[in-house]
């Protein structure tokens, strides 16, 4: 039954109880408390009167500015549906910027056709963003998640045109009907409501290229993705952009000075930036600090038991937050039990042009870098019929979107699978050993894999296993080599050059075992196309924290010897519509 049928009593006793004092809940916290947020100082906000039962009006949009029990202002945007009658109820969606960007005031495309169809929208400044107080603490659960929870109670108090109906796992028979969309930092917003909101109100999650552990994320195998780093902390520090050093958290500047002149990450980093992650409720492990000594989280690791349905997309050629993220959500958030759905694209943050991705050359179509797709199905059409199965309660409304993981190869090209292949599950090679220098910027050392597309060709598809053994070619040499591993394909019309798949590289610091997955990569293969493992003894994403480095440059020839899992589907692959 949908959940905008809910009673009208039950509407009623809501209301009266959203209004009144306040609730506490832990959600795996200290006792969090829940109250209706006061007005900003300064700000006297209002919202339009709903019309009278058989009457109708245009939808309005307005700006509002509560105080958070942060002690921050927040600043968001209501948006009415396009037409809103009195006494119907509406679902409403949360919209989310990314990383330096700021909320919407006027509505977008996306927002347009959420409006027409019936959805009323809040579109947010994220803490230190915009019109929001407060420092950049990158996702804290306890700035940055409060504040989102102050949005929602805010909402259920003054909006008295939200639908409610039976929380997504039947739990509550009177909850919020809630969605929520956006890409990135937009992303990260979502996991955050789902994870600190003692409320649970979240039924239908949209995120799209966001991380699942910002550790793996930002400094993957212990080291610092210098490219991504330097442009989120470091060369956006101009004032007037949202990255200014004044709206950063003193600590999210000390991290990043002190990784690229140290070429390390302290312990307190790490326990920041894994605690305002997923991964950190996903997995239960516990951290000590939450930005430096004498501090301590306000959550423990605790994954909601709330099922709630998400489509996640992501961006394969994405070297931010790479494919390997979105299946780790996948797999954390399906065993929750909700309707979750992996699809996957050409675009995301490798849309931007800052870290270069040569391998854009060689595809179709040189647009391939703002394919927003998975096959023929868009994600903003997806995302509507998402919303109206889970949000609206239309029965196979969402049957258009693939219930099987969607593999973008690339744009308007898509394979569907039963899983997603990884680990050992993909074809294992044995990797001779092969010689490189760590801290020489040069052409890849390719080692063949002995695979070659028949004459129907052949599709990879997955995250691939790597399990080396990395050692110096001589006793004796100082420092710490760091060197790059990566999937290569070699077109048969282009003999002799390889392409680097998807642009994924992987980090593998010091010598001794290395036992990793690689990044996550899609590719088609037409016949005669060859792969091979690409060696790099230096690269540009990671340009100035390499073996080349201020804290400890080395340069040492080392040997890699081990066995590589490729992830190949063959030519047969089910090709989504």
């Amino acid at each position: 039954m949908s959940r905008l049928l809910a009673t009208s009593l039950a509407l009623g006793l809501a209301f009266s109880l959203s209004g009144c004092g306040s609730t506490t809940s832990s959600s795996g916290a200290a006792s969090v408390r829940s109250e209706v947020p006061a007005d900003a100082p300064g700000h006297a906000n209002t919202v339009p009167p709903a019309p009278t039962a058989g009457q109708s009006r245009a939808g309005q949009i307005y700006s509002v500015y509560i105080t958070s029990p942060t002690g921050d202002t927040v600043a968001f945007t209501v948006f009415e549906p396009t037409r809103i009658a009195g006494g119907q109820r509406y679902p409403l969606v949360l919209e989310g910027h990314g990383f330096a960007g700021t909320r919407q005031t006027s509505a977008s495309a996306d927002i347009k056709s959420l409006l027409d169809s019936g959805y009323g929208v809040i579109s947010i400044d994220q803490r230190g963003h915009g019109e929001t107080s407060g420092t950049i603490r990158v996702m804290d659960p306890d700035f940055e998640g409060r504040n989102l929870i102050a949005i929602l109670d805010w909402a259920e108090a003054r909006l008295g045109w939200l639908a409610y109906g039976p929380s997504a796992d039947g739990k509550d028979s009177h909850n919020l009907i809630l969605g929520s969309m956006g890409g990135s930092y937009g992303g990260m917003y979502q996991y955050l409501i789902h994870n600190v909101d003692p409320k649970h109100r979240l039924d239908a999650m949209t995120p799209e290229i966001a991380p699942s552990d910002l550790t793996y994320s930002l400094f993957p195998n212990r080291v610092v993705k210098a490219g991504w780093d330097f442009l989120l902390f470091g060369a956006g520090n101009t004032a007037g952009n949202n990255l200014d050093r004044g709206h950063f958290d003193p600590f999210v500047i000390n991290f990043f000075q002190n990784a690229l002149t140290t070429n390390q990450v302290s312990q307190e980093a790490r326990d920041f930036f894994y605690y305002h992650s997923n991964a950190y409720f996903c997995h239960g492990s516990p951290v000590t600090t939450n930005g430096g000594a004498g501090t301590a989280p306000l959550y423990a690791p605790v994954k909601p038991n709330d099922k709630v349905n998400v489509m996640l997309f992501q961006g394969f050629r994405d070297t931010l937050f790479n494919f390997n993220n979105a299946y780790e959500n996948y797999q954390c958030l399906k065993a929750q039990g909700g309707d979750v759905r992996l699809l996957t694209y050409q675009s995301g943050h490798n849309a931007l042009q800052v870290v270069p991705d040569p391998g854009q050359l060689f595809q179709s179509t040189p647009a391939v870098a703002f394919d927003s797709s998975c096959g023929g199905l868009s994600v903003g059409d997806a995302r509507l019929a998402f919303f109206n199965q889970h949000l609206k309660g239309m029965p196979g409304a969402a049957d258009k979107i693939p219930a099987k993981p969607c593999l973008s190869l690339t744009a308007g090209d898509a394979v569907l699978v039963d899983q997603v292949t990884t680990g050992k599950a993909g074809r294992a090679v044995d990797i001779p050993a092969t010689n490189l220098v760590a801290g020489v910027l040069d052409l890849p050392i390719p080692v063949d894999l002995g695979i070659t597309a028949g004459a129907e060709g052949d599709v990879i598809g997955g995250i691939p296993r790597l399990e080396v053994d990395v050692a110096p070619v001589a006793d004796g040499l100082p420092g710490e080599p760091i060197i790059f591993a990566g999937i290569g394909h070699m077109r048969a019309s282009m003999p002799g050059i390889w392409d680097l798949v998807d642009n994924q590289i992987t980090p593998l610091r010091g010598v001794g075992r290395h036992e990793v997955d690689l990044a996550g990569i899609a590719e088609r293969l037409a016949p005669g196309d060859k792969l091979a493992l690409l060696l790099y003894g230096g690269h540009d994403q990671y340009h100035v924290t390499g073996s080349l480095n201020i804290a400890s440059p080395t340069i040492m020839p080392v040997s890699v010897t081990g066995k590589v899992w490729v992830p190949m589907l063959g030519s047969g692959t089910t090709k989504a519509p």
